[in-house]
């Protein structure tokens, strides 16, 4: 009887390794741009004196409510609308950009995270940019100046060093994705589309102000954010809160890091694991695929492990939430 367990447990295991493997990014052809993108990123003015500091007045900052994991980065998140334009929202909360938007996204790390005043590097910054009604993806990589970035076609990896907040000096081979995987985890069919910015994911407090003001009415007194009496306003929960349940924050996890590809127009649509937090329970298999999910999140294979794409190293307080929440289904 042990022997007949342990075949089907490896013939599961080689069925699950063949499909994950089937999903491969590389195997797909990257959605092409409709526009030649600069080559520096300082041509579009996005920020006041070089670097990555203050942006420009015509782009707004803007934070998540539960933000995707990036081998421990930080993220300076901005926006641009063009003049006399706003943002909207469909009718299940997924952002509506008029053309020329623009979303650009600087991943960086502090040189030690318990002093953040002295100093950061910075490593790559992604933009979508939207252009006759299609999203266009870019990756610029910055110099060891540190005063301009450069358009990245390839992908590269380029070696961080750090200190964390536990005082912990931390050194990785960070991963700056080729078009092919931009374009990968940004797919919806055959198009490219923005993954963060849903309603629910910007429906949240703001920080730094005196009035603890919402993210969403501030952006509509501004005029960039059109709310319409049907936007249905939920909130995508912070996964690190432990004022929220258990399901709650596992699923807003497995939102952000996982279901732009696992969805029915993702990369890893064939799976039918979906994972969209306003999807009842019922409708993700999510139940079905529990023992699947927990084998991939903790694989050290690169081939199987899940998320797939934009890692290289695991998060491991994510692991430990979604193995808590599979052990408890």
């Amino acid at each position: 009887m042990k022997t007949i367990l342990i075949k089907h447990t490896v013939f599961l295991l080689l069925g699950l390794a063949n499909a994950i493997s089937s999903c491969d990014v590389n195997d797909l052809k990257p959605i092409a741009n409709s526009a030649t993108l600069p080559m520096r990123l300082s041509d579009y003015n996005i920020f006041q004196n070089g670097g990555a500091g203050l942006p420009t007045a015509r782009f707004h900052t803007y934070r998540l409510a539960t933000p995707l994991f990036t081998d421990y980065a930080e993220k300076q998140r901005l926006l641009y609308l063009p003049q006399g334009t706003h943002l909207s929202f469909d009718q299940a909360g997924n952002p509506v950009f008029p053309d020329s938007s623009m979303l650009v996204k600087t991943f960086f790390y502090y040189s030690d995270k318990r002093d953040t005043k002295a100093g950061k590097r910075l490593i790559e910054t992604r933009i979508l940019i939207k252009i006759d009604g299609q999203w266009n993806v870019g990756t610029y990589e910055w110099d060891e100046a540190q005063t301009d970035a450069f358009l990245l076609e390839g992908g590269t990896d380029k070696p961080v060093n750090w200190v964390n907040e536990m005082g912990v000096r931390k050194t990785i081979l960070y991963h700056i994705p080729s078009s092919a995987e931009c374009s990968g985890c940004h797919r919806s069919d055959q198009s490219v589309t923005p993954i963060g910015p849903k309603a629910r994911n910007l429906n949240i407090p703001l920080e730094g102000h005196s009035d603890p003001e919402n993210q969403l009415s501030y952006f509509q007194k501004t005029g960039i954010v059109k709310l319409a009496p049907a936007d249905q306003l939920i909130t995508l929960p912070d996964w690190q809160n432990p004022s929220h349940t258990l399901a709650q924050r596992a699923r807003a996890y497995l939102d952000v890091n996982c279901a732009h590809c696992h969805s029915t127009k993702g990369l890893a649509q064939s799976t039918r694991l979906l994972l969209d937090y306003a999807l009842p329970f019922a409708d993700t298999r999510i139940h079905a695929r529990r023992n699947d999910i927990l084998y991939r999140i903790q694989s050290t294979n690169k081939n199987i492990r899940m998320p797939k794409l934009g890692i290289t190293v695991p998060d491991s307080a994510g692991i430990a939430l979604i193995k808590a929440y599979i052990q408890s289904l």
